[in-house]
């Protein structure tokens, strides 16, 4: 099992600063590249949310119970889920399990599919793939049908290779997007600050990717783009930049000095880039000492983002209403590091802590109702998936008997 997987995911922010400048236009790389300007859009706060308050989202009430998933797939695999869908199936990798000896680690390959209540779906292969070496699915985002994924064969903390997959309903095939061999020429790389996880938009998917650099710093991070049918490689969408997240026909990202070293270190910015590549300001924000931003998630007219604290064990999640430019905050009881799950549709916004010390709810914040629910707590494994008006949150086993370190999750349809 990888250890960044969705189950064990552990970020890695060693040395990565993308060696570019600033001009508020593109470079020959196509990479758009904001002005140095301080933030002009700064925000309110409407009101601070306190977790401990929070009402417990009960069946029938705040929610329509689905389906629970099975820990396992046929032939002893297990069972990952990685994204709930917009009709409230899963998303999920049956993964044989790993064989350790001589203090290596060795990991099967993954098959993807749907799964929906027993029942599991794979995908059909591709035809063009990568390496010949078995890999695991790290990461997916569903949308309308449309599944991405994240495929790694690297086992190893400080490594970080990728393969990213569309399976595309309507023609009934999966093709590859990507390949980090084109990107790494050989080179050992680590994974982008805050993850590599897909993002789907409108007929184009995005990640972040390291790249070896010449300049001071060995790697950078840039975002790139593909068509979701695949053909050429992936295009620089943003250079030094993180944590891309699509919405419809617009990318967000975030820019910080852990990735522009360019870009003063005591702020940040969330931006969006536009079909047209206009790369525009849409808030931003001080950034003391020790702080960094680890999630983001956009949906409808709400830009929502973590500033966590790690030394400290704290952090804020605001959620930004684009419209009337006030936000509202949470005092999240962990570190809230990069592991974390944050995720929202236009009815909601929901998050678990991940595999992080401290507060393990699982929690829902309604944003028409401003009202915020706890749907569970899993001490070791707390995660929510989110999509339309569906939410899948992780079950740990309760009885002895049961295997441990598997989960199975629970979905549902969000009444509010």
């Amino acid at each position: 099992m990888r250890a960044r997987s969705a189950v064990t995911l552990v970020a890695l922010l060693v040395g990565l600063v993308a060696c570019t400048g600033e001009g508020g236009s593109r470079d020959d790389a196509g990479a758009t590249r904001p002005p140095t300007t301080a933030p002009t859009t700064p925000f309110g706060v409407s009101s601070a949310l306190d977790t401990q308050k929070a009402g417990t989202a009960t069946a029938g009430r705040q929610y329509r119970p689905g389906s629970v998933s099975p820990a396992h797939a046929s032939g002893g695999r297990t069972l990952t889920v990685l994204d709930v869908t917009s009709g409230g199936g899963l998303v999920a990798a049956a993964n044989p399990a790993p064989k350790t000896g001589d203090g290596t680690v060795t990991i099967g390959q993954s098959e993807m599919g749907l799964q929906r209540g027993a029942g599991f779906a794979p995908f059909p292969k591709a035809r063009r793939t990568c390496s010949d070496r078995p890999r695991q699915a790290v990461y997916a985002d569903e949308r309308d049908g449309v599944v991405v994924w994240t495929e790694s064969a690297s086992t190893n903390l400080y490594v970080f290779d990728w393969c990213v997959f569309a399976y595309t309903p309507k023609t009934g095939t999966t093709t590859l997007l990507g390949d980090s061999a084109a990107v790494s020429h050989g080179k050992d790389m680590p994974e982008a600050p805050g993850s590599s996880a897909p993002s789907i938009g409108d007929g184009k998917a995005y990640w972040a990717t390291a790249y070896p650099t010449t300049g001071k710093r060995e790697f950078g991070v840039r975002v790139v783009a593909q068509a979701l049918n695949g053909g050429g490689e992936p295009a620089t969408v943003a250079d030094g930049a993180k944590l891309p997240r699509a919405a419809g026909k617009d990318l967000y990202y975030v820019r910080s000095a852990d990735v522009s070293p360019d870009f003063p270190k005591d702020r940040y910015e969330i931006r969006r880039v536009t079909p047209d590549g206009e790369d525009a300001l849409v808030t931003g924000g001080p950034l003391p000492t020790g702080r960094e931003i680890t999630a983001l998630t956009v949906a409808g007219d709400h830009v929502s983002w973590v500033v966590a604290a790690p030394e400290q064990q704290t952090a804020t999640l605001y959620a930004l209403d684009t419209r009337t430019k006030k936000a509202v905050t949470f005092a999240l009881g962990h570190a809230a590091p990069a592991t974390m799950f944050l995720r929202s549709t236009p009815q909601f916004l929901a998050w678990g802590n991940g595999s992080a010390a401290g507060d393990a709810g699982q929690y829902v914040y309604d944003f028409a109702h401003g009202r915020l629910w706890r749907l569970g707590t899993e001490d070791g494994f707390s995660v929510v998936y989110a999509k339309g008006s569906y939410l899948a949150w992780s079950k740990l086993p309760t009885a002895p008997t049961e295997e441990a370190g598997s989960a199975s999750f629970e979905t549902a349809k969000w009444s509010g």
